[in-house]
């Protein structure tokens, strides 16, 4: 089955991360040109069009906490840290013009919606991000199965004008907005193993598979540094993670919390990142994908996702 081809955190009013952020099997398709935010053009009429106004930022808006974190198996230094909940919601694919589909075998099981946990730290030197979500431990610790467990990402907007819903809205799932930058985990290595940093120019993390990506639309997500867009040679991929859950003991179908905990350098020379800097506001999007979703693990397209709601926005101390 060819799945739709992100994040964050995922999306397109519904097709957030639905293509780009996670595909069937690690495939991907070859990304286009990164497309620009339009300039502003001359009119009939002689005046100029405006360029596309910053996308929406919704109800959750929050400051991050300024602390050095270990990412590691003990999240105990996050316990001090306050967060928010973010509702996730399935992607409503019915919603979508069956032209921009017609291709697509989209085979999705209904899943119904949870409330995550958003916690974001910042120091000198890195940014810290942790994203809980309670559902049952299903895990399979063979790569080639990574559909029958659980997966994530997390989105940054890198173009002011790109929306919530990976770089373009519903309408036209073609045409980007501008572009994102996706932390993109599928778990292929096990629970307290570090995962991330690929190599220098390179976001693929070919071990682990917590990939530093970007996307200009939900169609044409890659690797920092792959396909036709050459990354910056000195650009910095040393994103880096650690999972558990928290009733892994139990067995398979235990309920209890998938926990993420991730940390990548505030700056990196890379125009394929997003860059934070102190005092500066963060834009971030939130995808999940079950692998309950159906009897052969989780679709590409059937994640749960943020971006109903438009963008977390959270202010660097």
């Amino acid at each position: 089955m060819k799945k739709i081809a992100f994040v964050l955190v995922g999306l397109a009013v519904g097709l957030l991360m639905v293509s780009a952020a996670c595909g069937g099997g690690g495939d991907k398709e070859e990304p286009t040109a990164t497309a620009p935010v339009p300039e502003a053009t001359a009119t009939e009429a002689g005046t100029t069009s405006e360029t596309p106004p910053p996308s929406t930022v919704g109800d959750i808006v929050f400051d991050a906490a300024s602390a050095t974190i270990t990412v590691d198996w003990d999240t105990s230094d996050w316990d001090s840290i306050e967060g928010v909940t973010v509702p996730l919601k399935q992607t409503d694919v019915d919603k979508l013009d069956p032209v921009q589909v017609q291709d697509l075998e989209i085979d999705i099981g209904p899943l119904p919606p949870v409330d995550a946990t958003l916690k974001v730290a910042v120091d000198e030197n890195n940014i810290y991000v942790l994203m809980e979500v309670p559902d049952g431990f299903d895990y399979n610790p063979d790569p080639a199965m990574h559909d029958f467990s659980a997966a994530m990402a997390v989105m940054f907007r890198i173009d002011d004008a790109a929306p919530a819903s990976m770089g373009v809205e519903l309408e036209d799932l073609e045409t980007s907005l501008g572009v994102v930058d996706l932390w993109h985990w599928e778990l292929d290595c096990g629970p307290g193993e570090m995962s991330g940093g690929g190599a220098a120019g390179s976001g693929n993390d070919p071990e682990c598979n917590l990939d530093d990506e970007y996307a200009p639309n939900p169609e044409d997500r890659e690797d920092d540094g792959g396909g036709d867009v050459p990354n910056n040679p000195t650009g910095e991929n040393s994103l880096s993670g650690v999972w558990k859950h928290t009733a892994a003991d139990g067995g398979p179908g235990a309920e209890g919390v998938w926990v993420f905990e991730m940390s990548r350098p505030l700056q990196t020379g890379d125009t394929q990142d997003a860059q934070f800097a102190s005092g500066e506001k963060v834009y971030i999007g939130l995808a999940y994908w079950d692998p309950n979703e159906t009897a052969e693990g989780w679709t590409g397209a059937g994640h749960l996702q943020s971006a109903d709601n438009g963008w977390i926005e959270v202010t660097l101390p």
